[in-house]
């Protein structure tokens, strides 16, 4: 369900605010397979990967500007792919049948490494090498990934995410929750207080974070020995949670319907993203920095942005059931602003075609704030303007014959 969605199916009347920036733009992946996981190189966002079915590992030197397909030699499907931070750098991959692969050299040669167990396995972490699957399993590597042994597991459910470094958890369906101890070689259950299917933990965070079905946030702020419930605003699958690496209070989830959630306060609330994508998302990576991230998909779906996502969209129900009864563009305030300014703007139907956009006293086109749907109700936009000069500029709202227009001013 893609952002708009979500706000015809919340309340009746609505106020968005959205700030405004550059959003996730599309990278050509060269492939229409289920991409399952996606990891950069941690010191240099040129060089990432990602994985999915049929044995696909993707791998670009550019930033994602060309990806290319390396030759794994399998077409088992591949649920997860890391780069560790360890000796001789290797990345590996795991997947479906227990299959683990390895390579040294960035994927020039992958060698498939000799697997304790024959169950998919569906993550693989970052440090310490530990890797978790089908029916409770869980092995690990003591030598660099070249052999892997099968621990001891306090469940039988099939475990989906495991984080080994900075908090040491491992969760799964119905709510499975793991603690672990000496790094990994010891794993017990703990009580996540839900039942439902508890899909990923972030590499990176000093915070602890699962998120899961039916739009599941869990956070613990005592080492996991309760855990709260945040407000996601959805109720899609959510997949995949990642921190910034420079700042812990920025969180991006994605899930479902094209989902990308972003909180800047730590999770006190969450706003979600436009994607021009609206496929599942099953794997978001920000270790690049604080605005710098990966995101990949179904249907071969690559993600990147360079700034934080984009737009934040804020759905708040008012205590009002009366709908706009016009189109309606409002002055900014404050005006003259610097840089930043809010706009308030009314929708009294539902429209596919609305934009708003800032033009120049030259007729062009300087900042887009929307394009595309927008469901009935009010909205707020703040503008950010702080790469633009001072002078004054225009601000149009237009879907169908309505064209509303408004001068404002920057001062600079």
């Amino acid at each position: 369900m893609k952002p708009t969605s979500i706000l015809k199916a919340a309340a009746m009347l609505l106020l968005c605010t959205i700030s405004i920036s550059s959003q996730w733009f599309q990278q050509v992946s060269g492939t229409t397979v289920n991409l399952h996981s996606i990891n950069s190189h941690h010191g240099n966002e040129n060089f990432a990967w990602a994985c999915g079915d049929n044995g696909v590992i993707l791998h670009t030197t550019n930033g994602g500007t060309n990806w290319v397909q390396q030759v794994s030699g399998t077409t088992n499907d591949l649920y997860s792919i890391c780069f560790m931070e360890s000796s001789s750098a290797p990345i590996m991959a795991v997947g479906e049948g227990g299959i683990i692969l390895r390579t040294s050299n960035f994927g020039t040669n992958w060698v498939s490494i000799n697997s304790p167990t024959t169950r998919t396995l569906r993550d693989i972490s970052d440090f310490n090498f530990i890797a978790v699957g089908d029916s409770g399993t869980i092995i690990k590597s003591s030598n660099f990934g070249v052999d892997w042994v099968q621990l001891p597991s306090p469940t039988t459910v099939r475990l989906n995410a495991v984080s080994a470094i900075f908090s040491n958890y491992i969760v799964g369906n119905n709510g499975t929750l793991l603690k672990g101890f000496s790094s990994g070689t010891n794993w017990v259950l703990a009580s996540s207080g839900s039942t439902a299917d508890l899909n990923a933990v972030p590499l990176f965070g000093s915070a602890d974070i699962t998120v899961g079905s039916s739009g599941l946030i869990l956070r613990s702020t005592n080492s996991g020995s309760n855990w709260f419930t945040q407000v996601s605003n959805t109720a899609v699958i959510l997949r995949s949670v990642e921190y910034s690496v420079n700042n812990t209070s920025r969180i991006y989830i994605c899930g479902d319907g094209a989902t990308i959630l972003k909180s800047t306060n730590s999770g006190t609330s969450y706003g979600f993203q436009t994607t021009p994508v609206n496929v599942d998302l099953n794997s978001i990576f920000f270790y690049l920095g604080d605005d710098r991230g990966f995101c990949c998909g179904n249907g071969g779906t690559i993600l990147k942005t360079t700034n934080g996502g984009g737009a934040i969209i804020t759905a708040v129900s008012q205590n009002s059931n009366v709908m706009p009864g016009n189109f309606s563009l409002e002055q900014n305030y404050p005006n003259p602003f610097n840089p930043t300014t809010r706009i308030n703007f009314s929708v009294p139907k539902n429209s596919s075609t609305l934009s708003l956009k800032v033009y120049d006293v030259s007729g062009r086109i300087v900042q887009v704030l929307h394009e595309g749907t927008m469901n009935a109700g009010n909205y707020s936009v703040d503008l950010e303007a702080g790469n633009l000069a001072g002078g004054v500029y225009f601000i149009r709202l237009a879907s169908g014959n309505t064209n509303l227009t408004r001068k404002i001013i920057l001062l600079k």
